[in-house]
C-alpha cells in the first residue's frame, strides 16, 4: 500500500518536511505544491540532498492545486499565515483529507480561525506544528518535574519574534501544566510595530504576559538589543534554566538534563509514522491550538489597532 502526502508550501519549513518524508518505511506518493517556481525548485534540492530519490517514495512538484488526486491520506499545510485559511478551504473542495498537520500561525484572525474549524470540524483528525512537546528532551525535563503547577515561566531574548512565536512558547506551557490560557496581557509591549524580517509580516518588541487558569502565568520578553536569551519554569521551590541554543537544562537543585531541539526534517519522519499507522500523534489538536491561538490573535490585534495608525481587521503575523 502506498499513501498519499500532500505538502502545501514549499519554503523553508515546507522543505525541510520533505526531507522527514524521506526516511519514512512505507511507501509514499507525495506531492510538493507552491505558487513560486524557486520555492519547488529549492525543495527538489533539498529531496536529493536527503537521498529522498533513492527510496521508493515518488515524488511531484505542482505549481497551486491544479491536479490532485480525489484521496489524500495526510496534508501538510506548511503556508504563511495570510494564506492558510483559504488553501484549507480550498483543498477540502478539491479531495477528501484523512489527516492535516498545520504550520503555526493558524490564522492572522478569528475569522481566519473559524474558516478552518468550520471545515475540519471535531470529527477531523488535525493537529497544529507547536513541537517542544514532542521532542526527546522536553519529554524527559517534564519526566524529571511530577508536580508542575502552578508554574511560572519566563522567556527573554532578543529579536527572536515574539507576535510571530508566541504561541510555540504558549502551547510549551498548555502542555507541561495542563492548564488553560484564559487570559493574555498586551500594556508592556512597544508602542510601534515593525516590519520583520520575512516581507509582509510585522514583529513588535516588549513583554507580552499570560495567564493560565489554574494559577500559572508566562512572561515573553523580547528586546531590539543583544540579550542572551533563556527559558525559566520555576515550580515550587525549584526552577529550570533551559538553554536551548546550547542543549542544556539545568535545575536549581544542580540537576542537568542534556538535549537538543530537534530539527523538522528529523522530527517529520516520526509524526508522520505515527499518523499513518496509528492514526494520532503527540502535537497538540486543533482545537486545543485553536484555544490559544484565538485570544493571542484578538490582543495583539486590540494592541496594533491601539498603536498603529492604519486600523486593520487582521494581525500581519505569521
Amino acid at each position: 500500500m502506498r499513501y498519499s502526502i500532500l505538502i502545501v508550501g514549499a519554503g523553508q519549513l515546507g522543505s525541510r518536511y520533505l526531507q522527514g518524508l524521506s526516511k519514512v518505511s512505507m511507501p509514499l506518493d507525495i506531492i510538493v505544491s507552491d505558487v513560486s517556481p524557486e520555492s519547488l525548485a529549492r525543495a527538489e534540492v533539498r529531496w536529493q540532498e536527503a537521498d529522498g530519490h533513492k527510496t521508493s517514495h515518488h515524488v511531484r512538484y505542482m505549481i497551486g492545486l491544479s491536479e490532485l488526486p480525489p484521496d489524500i491520506d495526510l496534508a501538510i499545510i506548511a503556508t504563511s499565515a495570510d494564506v492558510r485559511a483559504k488553501v484549507v478551504v480550498q483543498l477540502t473542495e478539491l479531495s477528501a483529507v484523512r489527516y492535516w498537520v498545520l504550520e503555526k500561525v493558524l490564522a492572522q484572525s478569528d475569522v481566519g480561525l473559524d474558516l478552518i474549524t468550520s471545515v475540519l470540524n471535531e470529527k477531523t483528525n488535525a493537529w497544529v506544528n507547536t513541537p517542544r512537546r514532542i521532542m526527546r528532551w522536553y519529554n524527559s525535563i517534564k519526566q524529571a518535574t511530577p508536580h508542575r503547577t502552578p508554574t511560572i515561566g519566563i522567556v527573554k531574548g532578543s529579536d527572536w519574534g515574539l507576535a510571530c512565536n508566541a504561541v510555540h512558547c504558549l502551547d510549551l506551557m498548555a502542555w507541561w501544566t495542563g492548564e488553560t490560557l484564559v487570559e493574555i496581557q498586551t500594556e508592556q509591549l512597544g508602542s510601534q510595530w515593525h516590519l520583520s524580517k520575512r516581507p509582509r509580516f510585522w514583529e513588535v518588541y516588549g513583554t507580552l504576559i499570560a495567564k493560565f487558569k489554574g494559577g500559572s502565568a508566562l512572561t515573553l520578553h523580547c528586546s531590539s538589543s543583544a540579550a542572551s536569551s533563556a527559558l525559566l519554569l520555576a515550580v515550587n521551590d525549584k526552577q529550570w534554566t533551559i538553554d536551548e541554543v546550547h542543549g542544556v537544562a539545568t535545575r536549581s537543585d544542580g540537576l542537568s538534563i542534556p538535549g537538543c531541539m530537534e530539527f523538522q526534517s528529523t522530527m517529520t519522519t516520526a509524526l508522520v509514522e505515527s499518523i499513518l499507522t496509528a492514526g494520532t500523534c503527540n502535537l497538540p489538536t486543533l482545537a486545543e491550538s485553536v484555544a490559544l491561538h484565538r485570544p493571542l490573535l484578538q490582543a495583539l490585534l486590540s494592541h496594533w489597532n491601539s498603536t498603529m495608525s492604519d486600523q486593520l481587521s487582521l494581525v500581519p503575523i505569521t
